[in-house]
């Protein structure tokens, strides 16, 4: 039997249902797992303030894993590990992006930047619940506060094959230095090299003195199998790739059949 003492989720198409929602079971069965003595990561991602306000609808508490794996706090807010990207290297990437037709946002620790409000910015702040600073990309060095660092550009479009079609040039012209990845069909993400949702879980585990073999990670998509690698016992959620799927110990339903909820039941 499996003894689960941390539960790392995804939040897009994992946690949240396709109105991103959470339904009531799943909020329920999170809670009760805290009462249970688990610990309950949101593993993301997103900026930390977004995860916040997820966690208190939810009503627990707990660390998190933001910008893919970048940044780990712990449940009072301090990090546990961080892998920030230099601002140099984001304003490179922003200047490729500015020669083809995806929309961009830059992601701190503090805050999220865009050039100019765009369809894509009222996604963003829905979806997040946190509005960002517009700020042209020239003036970001002076629009930081002391102590703000870039985790992450986003790069976005509404056609998955045009993504698909320009994913390419960034990996060639910044593969080499920048960890360049997909979070769904329609995102590129650009982090620091080498880091995925699995050095999240590791830092996790090394806080709370958990071994890796306790820890059950649940997740929808590509960004996720990293995380699954560094779990016990993984799941893909019913809505997930193929791929993603083949990558996880169990599968449970799609996020708009409660198939978090139902995963972390099974192992209450």
């Amino acid at each position: 039997m499996f003894e689960c003492k941390l539960i790392c989720t995804d939040i897009d198409g994992t946690l949240l249902d396709s109105r991103h929602q959470i339904t009531e079971r799943t909020k329920e069965t999170l809670r009760r797992a805290r009462r249970k003595g688990i610990i309950v990561a949101l593993v993301s991602g997103r900026i930390a303030s977004s995860l916040a306000i997820l966690q208190q609808e939810i009503g627990i508490q707990g660390p998190l894993g933001c910008f893919n794996g970048s940044l780990a706090l712990d449940e009072d807010g301090n990090e546990l590990e961080a892998h920030p990207i230099r601002l140099e290297q984001a304003l490179e990437v922003l200047e490729a992006v500015r020669h083809t037709e995806l929309e961009a946002f830059v992601f701190t620790n503090e805050s999220w930047y865009t050039k100019a409000r765009s369809p894509w910015y009222d996604i963003e702040v829905e979806a997040s619940r946190t509005e960002g600073r517009i700020v042209p990309f020239s003036e970001l060095s002076c629009a930081f506060h002391p102590g703000e660092r870039p985790f992450k550009v986003l790069c976005m479009h509404h056609d998955p094959a045009y993504v698909a079609s320009v994913q390419p040039g960034l990996q060639q012209a910044f593969g080499s230095s920048l960890n360049i990845l997909n979070s769904s069909p329609k995102y590129i993400e650009i982090l620091a090299r080498g880091v995925d949702k699995g050095h999240a879980v590791r830092s996790l585990c090394n806080a709370y003195s958990i071994d890796a073999s306790t820890v059950m990670a649940v997740g929808d998509f590509y960004n996720d199998i990293g995380m699954f690698r560094a779990s016990g016992y993984s799941v893909a959620m019913g809505n997930a790739p193929q791929a993603v799927k083949d990558h996880a110990i169990a599968v449970t339903r799609n996020n708009n059949e409660d198939g978090l909820a139902l995963a972390i039941e099974a192992v209450l």
